[in-house]
């Protein structure tokens, strides 16, 4: 598996609490009062200015005047007296830092299928997606394209290969995902550049160290059987236990494989299997453990544990029994 194909581009968020700071200040200087942003580190700007208040008194006075007639009047005086105050306004801000982000894009493996067409090529990227940052990923799949040592661009496609599909999701901090993608190439192109791209978010990411593909495909369909041996009715059958049609190089295919003997005139009463090849594949274990000797009528079952072979293979198993 190859891995450690990482890229990472930062995004520096832009701060709103500048902004509102101003708004803040020249609140403060409108009214005189002090507003405070209570968190993180804080600045404190201290605003002395000089404010005219103009106050208005009114009073009422009553005089009585003793005449030949009582008689009381009532006096209003206003006054007006104008003041010069100190008014001095303190302003409480909070300086956040920078809103760090950082989007990355790892492969881990690209496994090829060479044989499943004939003009094309299946490239299957394992990817990782993580992110760090005080927000979110909205990471979609659909945002990925490779470029090929020609210069064309390809969207992703889908294989039946694949094993374990790359969802899209919203990653928050910390937080990754992984899958497999693929991508159909012309058998005369290779991979050149891996590239997500959200244009409405502002995000690109491009990997150009893509490495070789490190294992191949292989298609499996059904096991045939074939007996080499003088004695005239052996009979032989074998079925794939192992899920699945699509394997990878290096892994193991569990094959059940039953034999049996049926004498005829002419033949021995016991016969010895003394060998088992399987074309192209590599044969891990039997068991039980080869020669096996079967007797008129007796049937034994054998377990075949086999290995994928490197190259990628496309068609049955071809069991060969040999008595």
């Amino acid at each position: 598996m190859h891995g450690g194909n990482l890229l990472s581009v930062s995004k520096m968020g832009v701060s709103k609490w500048a902004i509102l700071s101003v708004v803040l200040l020249i609140v403060g200087l409108i009214f005189g009062y002090g507003l405070a942003v209570l968190s993180g580190p804080l600045v404190t700007t201290t605003i002395t200015q000089s404010t005219t208040l103009t106050m208005t008194t009114t009073h009422l006075t009553t005089e009585i005047h003793l005449t030949t007639i009582q008689a009381t009047k009532t006096h209003f005086i206003t006054s007006t007296e104008t003041l010069t105050k100190t008014v001095t306004t303190t302003l409480t801000t909070e300086i956040k830092p920078m809103a760090c982000e950082t989007y990355s894009l790892k492969i881990l493996e690209v496994i090829v299928d060479r044989v499943s067409m004939i003009d094309y090529d299946y490239y299957i990227f394992t990817l990782e997606a993580s992110y760090r940052g005080g927000r979110s990923w909205d990471f979609i799949v659909l945002n990925l394209y490779l470029v090929s040592d020609k210069g064309y661009k390809y969207s992703i496609s889908y294989s039946l290969a694949e094993r374990q599909l790359l969802q899209s999701g919203e990653l928050k901090d910390g937080e990754s995902i992984k899958g497999q993608v693929s991508f159909k190439l012309p058998k005369d192109e290779v991979p050149l550049r891996l590239i997500y791209e959200d244009k409405l978010k502002d995000i690109r990411l491009e990997v150009t160290d893509i490495p070789p593909p490190s294992r191949q495909v292989s298609w499996i369909f059904f096991a045939e059987t074939k007996v080499q041996s003088e004695y005239s009715i052996i009979w032989a059958s074998a079925s794939i236990k192992t899920p699945g049609t699509a394997f990878y190089s290096g892994e193991k295919i569990e094959v059940e494989l039953s034999i049996k003997y049926s004498r005829i005139v002419g033949s021995p009463a016991i016969i010895t299997i003394t060998s088992i090849t399987v074309d192209m594949f590599e044969i891990v274990e039997t068991d039980p453990k080869l020669p096996i000797t079967l007797k008129d009528g007796e049937e034994v079952v054998v377990k075949i544990i086999l290995r994928v072979p490197e190259e990628g293979y496309k068609g049955n198993l071809k069991i060969t029994i040999y008595a």
